[in-house]
């Protein structure tokens, strides 16, 4: 199954066996993180699938992974390419937000692939990183766009401490080139299987038309300083990849989808979510709590969610 990679790369039976062997884990599972999910399990490598949400039909259009009928049925992310990427190798899906809480399920990895769609989540990734000293690789698509870094002493505030998360476009105010999400995303498993494979990987930030740059050496308030900001915080609404979306964690009875159901225009549901329209937006409650709501701002997001259901 691996000769014509050993035979093009020259890898020993010794690499590929560590490979093989390596747990990694892959936290969103969009545009990128299914592509990268994809490669690493052919290559035979174990896999942990983190995402905390569910297929729409534009999912077909980014990803090899996925099929109508599971995009139609809103399957989770990680359930259905577990269903798929089981074929090659061993893999565990976790259908949850990576939170503070529970940055614990990544400890048994030996790297960390970033598929996610917000930096918000990406700065977590890295403090838990930089934290427990493992290694892990960026990866972002956006339009036409797309980047991959391989970070070990370097972190992700070392790039992006500046940036206003509010004022970032998003993949549905500016869309992804499937192409270039998949060059992306390609850039970062090589990057994956050179580190399993115990090769040096080189600490730059690389664009999917391959150029390079290198990080600046200057102080962190994460790698200097061990301010966790991320890591420390509680659990709290956050922007997701969408126009106006906002994901909201609380507690909420059982009785909470009837609540939904009761107040909204129209709705579907099956065993995960109940996905409703109210008042003209949309509004997902999964069987967690938890809530994607389209709304103004993040307030009025936690308004919305407080008022449909009475928290």
């Amino acid at each position: 199954m691996f000769s014509r990679f050993k035979a093009l790369r020259n890898y020993s039976k010794h690499e590929v066996e560590k490979l093989k062997s390596s747990r990694v884990a892959i936290v969103g599972l969009g545009a990128t993180g299914s592509v990268i999910a994809e490669n690493l399990a052919r290559h035979g490598a174990n896999l942990l699938l983190v995402d905390r949400d569910y297929l729409e039909p534009n999912d077909c259009y980014s990803s090899n992974i996925y099929t109508p009928d599971q995009c139609e049925k809103s399957l989770p992310k990680a359930k259905a390419a577990e269903k798929e990427l089981s074929k090659f190798t061993d893999v565990k899906a976790v259908v949850e937000s990576l939170h503070p809480e529970n940055t614990d399920i990544l400890d048994s990895v030996a790297l960390v692939m970033d598929g996610t769609d917000n930096l918000e989540a990406r700065h977590l990734i890295s403090e838990y990183c930089q934290k427990e000293g493992k290694p892990w690789i960026y990866t972002s698509a956006l339009g036409e766009k797309g980047y991959s870094m391989f970070f070990r002493q370097k972190c992700f505030n070392c790039i992006f401490e500046d940036i206003n998360t509010g004022k970032l476009e998003t993949c549905e105010t500016s869309g992804i080139m499937r192409e270039t999400s998949t060059i992306a995303a390609a850039k970062s498993s090589l990057k994956a299987v050179e580190y399993l494979s115990d090769r040096e990987v080189g600490e730059k930030l690389e664009t999917v038309s391959g150029e390079e740059f290198d990080v600046d050496d200057g102080e962190c308030k994460v790698c200097d300083r061990k301010d966790y900001l991320r890591l420390n915080s509680k659990r709290q609404t956050v922007a997701v990849c969408g126009e106006k979306k906002y994901q909201v964690e609380k507690q909420v009875s059982e009785s909470g989808p009837e609540k939904l159901k009761k107040v909204a225009d129209s709705f579907t549901e099956n065993e995960y979510l109940v996905r409703a329209e109210v008042e003209g937006r949309s509004f997902t409650l999964f069987n967690d709590g938890r809530a994607i709501i389209e709304a103004e701002d993040k307030g009025h997001a936690e308004a919305i969610y407080s008022e449909t259901l009475g928290i």
